[in-house]
């Protein structure tokens, strides 16, 4: 697992431990972080600039209905980065088609 560091201007090092994820319009799919809730991460999320992504933790993600106010703990829309655990289930879903979306992992000391 690739450590975090942040030096040298604050670029960080590439991560062995990526996903890429494509979404189907109104279908949530999970992700569960590598390794038990001893280890800590750093999630870095990427999305193309007009995609509209919500992401849960540790809960479905759910998306607002026209006309509505969703409040829903621990979902966020278009998250760029997170602490999260081993263990941790991440759900994502948006309401239209998103191709060309990713995570990367690093591990926190």
């Amino acid at each position: 697992m690739t450590q975090f560091a942040s030096n040298f201007l604050g670029t960080t090092p590439f991560s062995d431990t990526t996903a890429t994820i494509a979404l189907a319009a109104n279908t949530a799919i999970t992700y569960t972080v590598p390794g038990d809730n001893s280890m800590s991460y750093r999630a870095e999320f990427s999305w193309p600039y007009d995609s509209n992504v919500y992401v849960g933790y540790n809960v479905a993600a759910t998306t607002a209905v026209a006309g509505t106010v969703t409040s829903t703990a621990n979902v966020e829309l278009r998250p760029d980065a997170r602490y999260v655990r081993g263990g941790d289930v991440l759900s994502f879903k948006s309401v239209g088609v998103v191709t060309a979306a990713g995570l990367r992992l690093l591990k926190l000391p």
